[in-house]
Formats: C-alpha cells, structure tokens, sequence
C-alpha cells in the first residue's frame, strides 16, 4: 500500500485504528509480551490513540494492559509526577507513546531499575503504526548492532563525519553501549520504537567539533532545507549558527536557564533500513545512514550530567570511526 505520507504526516481517521494495530502487534513482538504481564503504557492527551492500540494489542496476547495519561509537561526529557514513575516502575513490560520523551527521566529509568522492559514512542504520529520504521527486521538491526557495540565498547575515541560538514568526536573509553535495537526481551532492556540505534555518552568535557544537523533537530523541526550548525568545545555546545531554525534552537537552550542543557551527551547512529526520512523523530533518529548529538541529560544512557532536558540533533550520510578505524559509512558495516 502506498501511503501519501511525503514529508507531511498522514493522520489516519478512525477506521485507520484498524491498520495500526499491525505496528501495535509488532510492538509486543519486539517486546516478547506474555500472557499475564502487567503492561503499563504511560501516555498524554495528544496520544491517547496510540495508547489504546498498544494496550489493545496488549489484551490481545493476554496480557494486562493499564493506560496512565498526563498532559503534555513541554520538553524532551522533563520529569513526569510520581504516580507515573511508580506505575512504570511496578510494570513487566512499558511503552511511552508521548509526545515529549520519557526516556531521560525517572520514569524509564527506575522502571529498568526493577527489571521492567519497555520502549519509548516519543512523537510517534498514527502512520507510524502503519508504514516504515516500525515494519523493520529488529533482529537484523540487533544483529548488526551488537557487533558494531562490540567494537564500540574496546574503543578509546568515537569520531563522526558526514559530506555536509560534521565532524564531531570525543573520549568514550569506559561508557556503556546503549542497544536500543528494537528488540527489549530480557529484564531490564530498552528500545525506541520504531528507531533503531546505538549509542554512547562521550566523557564530560571531551567531545570536540562541528555538527550540521541537516534532517531534524527535536524541539525545533525539520532542517533539511535550513541546516543548523552547532559547534562543540569541551564537551558543551559554544555556539549554533544559521537561520531562523538555528536561533529557534538558541533560544530553546537558553530558555532552561541551565548550563547543563549545553552539555554533549550523547553519539548515537541510526541501523533501521525502513524508516523514513523527515517524518518522524524517532525514524530520523533511526534511518540507517543518520547519525547524531543529543545535548543536555546524560545520566540515563551512562553519563553524569542531569539536565532539564535532552535534545537530539540529527545528521545524515554518516561516516563513523572508533580510534581512527572507519567502521560504518553512510549504512554500511565495514568491520
């Protein structure tokens, strides 16, 4: 079926609620769902659809589905009430259809504390359950995955380039791999459905370099056709240059009043070959030749630093090395 979805999101009228349930079903694939596990889907009003259809898809291989909604709480990584870190945290199994990510937060993170499994959904739109990212071989992207984390996890330094001027790079030696894959089967792993990545937290103070985010910052929109350039120096965001997109994206750090939302926190790379270009985060994040930078919170994926936020700055055509070794370029693995 071809969908016209383009760069405008497609938003499917009621009957569509039947289709999603094919990516709601996936959903509990990739998670390995069971009859009689509580599954705890933590949502906001904006979502609310697609928190019906994760929970329906949740009855329908027997297990217990419960829906807790908020309202939107206003950026990426901003800490949800108490009863929704509770609820997460008593769960076997999460899912965080929002639309502000719940990953960088005390929600997901004392939920894999207590051995939960569960994915983020954040700014996932209705196509998403329809069409690209979330119909990916999760275990091929897993396969490939691993070994690239492998790699990653001997390494001393990770570098990233791209054609349109990134190149970006830091101390890793030490950090723990985030396999966020697409598959979260085992007590207390995480995914982002439908993305599919790997990443790392940089050492505080050692990512150094210039990244053009010429697909999508998250807060901030699109930026194919008005890339931003964000320049990094010690390991914290110095300087963002280019047009109105860019002083968007000025003003949404500087309006945390916090020089921890500066921080670079995170290199990640993308290893789903479905996802499509410019219409979700999470299939940005994910696209199989993206690579990126996210900025501000840390302390969820291995580093230190707790900030009001986490903003991912996406890239495309990344070319990846770990201590001066090419290993991945533009979606091909080359170890």
């Amino acid at each position: 079926m071809e969908w016209p979805i383009g760069y405008l999101h497609y938003v499917p009228d009621s009957s569509r609620f039947i289709e999603m349930m094919r990516g709601a079903m996936r959903a509990m694939e990739c998670a390995a769902v069971k009859p009689g596990e509580n599954v705890v889907i933590s949502t906001d009003t904006n979502k609310l659809r697609i928190a019906e259809a994760l929970a329906a898809a949740a009855y329908a291989v027997g297990a217990v589905p419960t829906i807790v909604m908020i309202t939107p709480p206003g950026a990426h990584g901003a800490q949800p009430p108490d009863p929704v870190v509770g609820a997460c945290a008593r769960a076997d199994v999460f899912f965080l259809p929002t639309t502000w990510s719940q990953t960088h937060t005390d929600a997901r993170i004392e939920a894999i504390k207590n051995g939960a499994r569960g994915a983020t959904m954040c700014e996932v739109t209705e196509d998403a359950l329809c069409v690209g990212g979330i119909m990916a071989d999760f275990e091929e992207c897993d396969r490939v995955g691993r070994k690239l984390g492998a790699a990653l996890s001997k390494a001393l330094t990770m570098r990233m380039t791209s054609p349109a001027g990134t190149d970006i790079s830091g101390e890793v030696k030490g950090r723990p791999v985030q396999y966020e894959t697409g598959l979260f089967r085992e007590p207390g792993t995480f995914a982002a459905l439908p993305n599919s990545e790997i990443n790392i937290s940089p050492m505080e103070g050692t990512a150094e370099g210039v990244l053009v985010a010429d697909v999508r910052i998250m807060s901030v929109g699109v930026t194919r056709r008005e890339p931003v350039t964000i320049v990094v120096e010690g390991g914290r965001v110095t300087d963002v240059k280019g047009g109105v997109m860019a002083e968007t994206f000025k003003e949404t750090l500087a309006s945390f009043n916090d020089q921890t939302a500066y921080n670079a926190a995170e290199f990640g790379l993308g290893l789903n070959p479905e996802a499509r270009e410019y219409c979700t985060n999470l299939e940005d994040l994910g696209h199989i030749t993206h690579g990126h930078l996210g900025i501000g919170s840390s302390y969820a994926i291995g580093g230190s630093v707790l900030a009001p936020c986490h903003i991912d700055a996406i890239f495309k055509d990344v070319t990846v090395e770990f201590d001066g070794q090419v290993v991945w370029d533009k979606g091909k693995l080359l170890i």
